[in-house]
Order: C-alpha cells, then sequence, then structure tokens
C-alpha cells in the first residue's frame, strides 16, 4: 500500500529500466489512434483549407456572403492550420514502425514533391503566363504582367503551398540523425553522416529569412521559387526535429548497457516506448505551442520599438533641417549614436524590471560642444547647431499614440505571419489526443494507406467544381434572356445575309 515490496516477489515493485523492457514484460496500455487515423485528419484539414479559399474568394465577391461565411471562415481556417502537424505525426510514426520506412517515405514524398513542383511549372509558365502571351503583341510582356497580379495574390511576396517539401525535409532529418548506413559512412565515419542533418534544417533556416526579407520588401523570390519553399511553421520543424532527437538519445541510453541497434529497433515496438514517446509529444507540443505565442509577442514588440527609434531618428532630421544646418553624414551618425546610447542608458540590469521613471530621466552622455551650441548667439550667416541627444530623448520618452501603436503591433504579426509563427499554437488543440495516439498499433485496413492521397485529392477537386459552381450566381453580372439572346443572334445573322 506504502511502496513496501512483497518479500515472496522482490520484484513487484521495482520498475523496469529503459533497457530491461522487452515484449514480454511490456505494458498494456495502447492508444486506440493509429497514425493511418492522422493522415485522414491531416488531408480532410487540407480539404477544409482549399474550402476556406473558396468562401474567402465568395466573400471577396459579394458583402452578403462574406457576413454569412465568416464563423465558418475562421473555423475552417484554424483546422486549416493542423494538416501539417498530423501529416508530420503520421509521417514520424511510420519512420519509428521500421527502418525501411526510410526509403519508402523518402521515395512517396520527393516524388510528391516533384509532382507538385511540376504541375505548378505547367499551369503557371505554359497556360497561365503562355496563354496570356497569345494576346498580347510582345509576348514577353506576359510573365511581368503576371508577376504583377501575383502581388495581389501573395500580399508577402510569396506563395507557400507544396506541403510535401517540409515532409521531405523531415524525413531526411530523422535519415541522417537515426539511420545506421551499412555500407558507406560507416564506422566513425558515420559521424559525417549525421551532420548531414543540418543540410535540411539550413534549407529550412534559408526559406525563413527568404520569407522575412520579402515580406519586409527588401527582397523579391521569383515565381519558379514558389513549389520549393517550405510551408510549415518554423516551430513544427522544430518540434520534428525535438522528436528527432528524443529517438536518438533514448537509443544511446539504451545501447549503454550492452544493447545492439537491432534490440533498440525491437525495442522501438513496444507499448512502453510508444506511451512515452506520445506522453513526450504532448510536453513538446505545448512547449512548442507557448514559445511561438512568445515569438509572435517579440516580432510585436520589436516593430513598437522600431516605430518609436523611426520617429525619434525622423524628430531629429527634422529640427536639424528646420534650424538651417545641413544633414550630413555625421549628423546622422550622431542621432544614431543617440538613440544607441539612450537604449543603453534605460536597459534594466538583468533580472529586473525597468523604472519608467528611470527612463524619463535617463542621463546620456555630455554632447559635444558642437551639439550644444543652441544656446551660444547664432553668428552672422551661421545657423544655429541643435542638441541632438536633447531631441532624441524628448522624441523616445514620448509615447506613440493609440493608432501607432496597433498599427505597429499589427505588422509585427503580420511579418512573423509572413515567416510562419503564430501558427503553431493551434496545436494546442492536439495535446491531449496525442496521449491516445500509438504508432506501434496497426492500421486495421493498410491498404487505406494508398487510398488515403487519392481521395483527398478527388475531394479538393470536388470542392473546386462545386465552389465555383456556388459562387456563380455571386458574380456581379446581370441575368440574360434568352428570348431577347436568340433574337439578337438571329438579327445580326439577317443583317450579315443582306450585306
Amino acid at each position: 500500500m506504502f511502496g513496501k515490496r512483497d518479500k515472496a516477489n522482490p520484484e513487484k515493485k521495482r520498475r523496469l529500466k529503459l533497457h530491461e523492457t522487452t515484449h514480454e514484460n511490456d505494458i498494456r496500455y495502447r492508444g486506440p489512434i493509429t497514425s493511418q487515423h492522422f493522415k485522414i485528419l491531416g488531408w480532410l484539414c487540407i480539404v477544409a483549407a482549399q474550402i476556406a479559399v473558396i468562401l474567402h474568394l465568395g466573400g471577396k465577391i459579394n458583402e452578403g456572403f462574406a457576413v454569412d461565411s465568416a464563423p465558418w471562415l475562421g473555423f475552417l481556417t484554424n483546422a486549416a492550420e493542423l494538416s501539417l502537424p498530423f501529416l508530420l505525426i503520421a509521417n514520424f510514426a511510420q519512420l519509428l514502425n521500421t527502418e525501411q520506412g526510410y526509403k519508402k517515405q523518402l521515395l512517396i514524398n520527393s516524388a510528391a514533391m516533384l509532382g507538385i513542383c511540376v504541375l505548378y511549372y505547367l499551369m503557371f509558365y505554359r497556360y497561365i503566363v503562355g496563354g496570356l502571351a497569345a494576346f498580347l503583341t510582345k509576348p514577353s510582356d506576359a510573365l511581368p504582367c503576371v508577376n504583377t497580379v501575383l502581388t495581389f495574390v501573395a500580399p508577402y511576396g510569396f506563395l507557400s503551398f507544396n506541403l510535401f517539401v517540409d515532409l521531405f525535409l523531415c524525413t531526411l532529418t530523422m535519415l541522417f540523425l537515426n539511420y545506421k548506413p551499412r555500407h558507406i559512412f560507416v564506422g566513425r565515419s558515420r559521424f559525417i553522416f549525421r551532420l548531414f542533418a543540418l543540410l535540411p534544417i539550413a534549407y529550412e533556416a534559408a526559406c525563413m529569412v527568404l520569407k522575412v526579407r520579402s515580406a519586409r520588401g527588401l527582397v523579391q523570390i521569383p515565381a519558379w521559387a514558389y513549389p520549393l519553399l517550405t510551408v510549415k511553421p518554423p516551430m513544427t520543424f522544430v518540434l520534428f526535429v525535438a522528436l528527432a532527437m528524443f529517438v536518438k538519445t533514448r537509443e544511446l541510453r539504451f545501447r549503454r548497457h550492452g544493447k545492439t541497434h537491432e534490440e533498440y529497433q525491437a525495442f522501438l515496438q513496444t507499448r512502453r516506448n510508444s506511451l512515452n514517446f506520445s506522453v513526450f509529444l504532448t510536453v513538446m507540443i505545448v512547449v512548442v505551442s507557448l514559445v511561438d505565442m512568445v515569438i509572435v509577442t517579440g516580432f510585436s514588440l520589436n516593430e513598437v520599438s522600431t516605430s518609436i527609434q523611426a520617429r525619434a531618428t525622423l524628430h531629429a532630421m527634422e529640427a536639424v533641417l528646420e534650424s538651417g544646418q545641413e544633414l550630413t553624414e555625421d549628423i546622422q551618425a550622431q542621432i544614431d549614436a543617440a538613440i544607441k546610447n539612450y537604449k543603453a542608458a534605460t536597459a534594466a540590469p538583468e533580472g529586473e524590471a525597468a523604472d519608467p521613471e528611470a527612463t524619463r530621466t535617463a542621463v546620456l552622455p555630455t554632447p559635444k560642444p558642437a551639439q550644444t551650441a543652441a544656446t551660444v548667439p547664432e553668428a552672422a550667416g551661421t545657423p544655429a547647431p541643435v542638441d541632438i541627444d536633447q531631441l532624441v530623448r524628448e522624441a523616445l520618452d514620448g509615447s506613440l499614440d493609440e493608432e501607432e501603436m496597433f498599427m505597429s503591433i499589427d505588422s509585427g504579426m503580420r511579418l512573423a505571419e509572413a515567416v510562419g509563427f503564430g501558427g503553431s499554437i493551434s496545436m494546442l488543440l492536439l495535446a491531449p489526443l496525442m496521449l491516445l495516439f500509438s504508432y506501434t498499433r496497426k492500421p486495421r485496413f493498410p491498404i487505406l494507406d494508398m487510398l488515403i492521397p487519392v481521395a483527398g485529392i478527388a475531394l479538393i477537386l470536388f470542392v473546386y467544381l462545386e465552389g465555383i459552381h456556388q459562387l456563380l450566381p455571386l458574380l456581379p453580372v446581370g441575368k440574360v434572356n434568352l428570348q431577347e439572346l436568340k433574337q439578337a443572334i438571329t438579327d445580326s445573322f439577317s443583317l450579315m445575309t443582306t450585306m
């Protein structure tokens, strides 16, 4: 009752260690949800995303439709964000079931990724750009014209839609971290093979940097690169890497006791490890979602700080120009230095909150004589220099008005959204579901794994066909009287025959 061991059976109360777990002494609990269920849910979320596109388009056409569909649009948009987490976890589970899953998943994901790329290039360059070029006297203007239209469709300067790029990168990461090469990179050189895991991580980071710079208007991502961009939020990739590291560090712990890689592969199929994995996944989903929320807040606060500094710089420059001085590079450098000094003087010590009173009365370095010369009588024909430090201090001490504040916060959130941050917050809804998930439970109908993508694509086609059919009556086009149309055609033919 109080944890005492039974003397007749001393091993009864002792908890089995990791390396001692076998199929014979395994636990009984196994979650009822399989990877196949997650794959179905993932594709349903993809279909939900396409319905959201149709509803959004209908809202652009008709205001009444936008009001009626607003609740559904919000629900479907949130559901669409869960598509990638469902598919990633299903993909991860299939990789854990057998080492042969790496080859299968790499082939499936790479083929799907390339298939979407080819379909995009065919539709974009041949049918859209090529079709427009057929109507232009100068066909070379077709691509710039389409790119101009894309700026309205892609407000951040890019479109990311190829989910299989993310699945392919995650499978590569898992492969490099946990697969055991048998012919190449054996022995100590296997460490080089493990370092290859940095390649998909670097690709993910490069895409994130490109998205940030594109959202800020610093670079222009070409249209051919759209199907090669990652889709998932960066924190979702962090979650996948954390899961891969969990599997790898667990193997290191397991093999410290003289166990082999093959024995660890057998241990991965135990119900105890499946439950441990589900618990770790649940905790990591909560952690990643909260960190994602903090990062989005950080983006907003950074934009507010940037707006305040920009206002201070503008205020100082205007004062310099009003004084009649020339805005030289030296004065601009003094403005930047004054802002930097102010931030350093008002920074709170580590672990302490900033004191508002100290912020307002922060002591800046004593201005140079050239800066304080505003108090000296102005020489004939010579404008009096202004006190740049004082101007910057006054501008930074003043707070943004309500409109500027909300604009800065909204700008930060939009920038975070462009990169993908904030998209992992909705994963909190999945945390309780993970405790019911077991990657070792075999699906009752394995053949469905091949049919699910086919059914998903068929559903997407149906959504667009039915959606366009439902949107046609909303178009601002007048109704046509068939009898009047027939009469107009008859009159036209009669006129042509009499000529």
